[in-house]
């Protein structure tokens, strides 16, 4: 195992590098600990094909004296079964879990948080108004069927989660440690936010902020919203964030705010590879050729595909 100081608030900071699938805590001075897991890519069917697999997520566990908050919930049940296992080790029976926190409307950040409630029922489900009207929308009809459903089959709980809305200021407490939902607008998808905790200068970056896995630029397919999403990062920037969580990617990549400026750095990329390309295959290959060590097939391929009309 790795451990790495870094300086923090006037604290250290001890960020623990294991093998995966394992935790990385970070420890700090005021009675607050930060925990993620990073859950290994999932295979999905798509064209027929289930040579593809879904981008590896990372899921952030803040954790008090008596009481933990987690930012997001995976996607399909097995997976819920297993970070809420990893949960529980770390609050072992002395502690319980407040809250879920979702940071946007992509079902693989929230599809399985029932199986949380099942271990702690009284852990109630939070989102930005605008994030819990997306929340929603992942369950319609058709589109629930044609996009999850085709990707993960029947590993999904369909019945819609109730989800408690947040003020507009989107701040919430995890035992007096104030908490803020930063509602930045377009990230991979609309109405995004960032989970920023002022007191560990520290970003939960949802679909605002990648690591190293391909960015999804199916719903960014225009300049006009690549350009917001930039702008959505700047903001991110302009919170001074030292430690940086991104839910896409990868155990090696650490939490650093240069995270912020990758993912930036990648959407310029997109930017400048798009035109050049004359089919998809092309764009694809051009990609991975720029950012070689990137994660993600099924991703890549879907935002190589959708500027060229391909059908889901």
């Amino acid at each position: 195992m790795k451990f790495t100081d870094l300086l923090l608030m006037g604290s250290t900071i001890m960020i623990a590098i294991a093998a995966q699938p394992s935790p990385i805590c970070t420890h700090a001075t005021h009675d607050l600990s930060v925990y993620v897991y990073h859950l290994a890519p999932e295979p999905v069917s798509y064209q027929g094909s289930r040579n593809l697999t879904f981008s590896p997520t990372a899921f952030t566990l803040l954790v008090g004296a008596h009481s933990a908050v987690l930012v997001d919930a995976p996607a399909t049940n097995a997976q819920g079964a297993e970070v809420a296992s990893w949960v529980s080790s770390i609050l072992g029976s002395d502690k319980t879990l407040q809250s879920i926190y979702i940071t946007h409307g992509h079902g693989d950040h929230f599809f399985s948080a029932r199986s949380f409630q099942s271990i702690y029922p009284a852990a109630n489900i939070l989102a930005t108004v605008h994030g819990a009207e997306h929340v929603a929308q992942q369950y319609s009809e058709p589109f629930y069927s044609s996009f999850w459903g085709s990707l993960f089959g029947d590993t999904i709980d369909t019945e819609p989660l109730e989800v408690q809305t947040l003020g507009d200021d989107g701040i919430f407490h995890l035992e007096g440690h104030v908490l803020r939902a930063v509602e930045v607008g377009q990230g991979d998808t609309y109405n995004s936010t960032v989970l920023h905790v002022p007191g560990l200068d520290l970003v939960v970056g949802g679909d605002v902020v990648y690591g190293n896995c391909h960015q999804l630029f199916a719903e960014d397919h225009t300049p006009e919203l690549r350009g917001q999403w930039l702008a959505s990062l700047q903001e991110v920037n302009g919170l001074r964030p030292k430690v940086v969580i991104p839910s896409h990617t990868l155990p090696q990549d650490g939490y650093g705010a240069e995270h912020v400026n990758g993912t930036i750095d990648y959407i310029r990329a997109y930017e400048e590879l798009l035109p050049k390309a004359k089919a998809w295959e092309e764009l694809e290959s051009s990609l991975k050729t720029r950012f070689p060590k990137r994660d993600g097939s099924f991703i890549l391929r879907w935002s190589s595909q959708a500027p060229f009309n391909q059908a889901f």
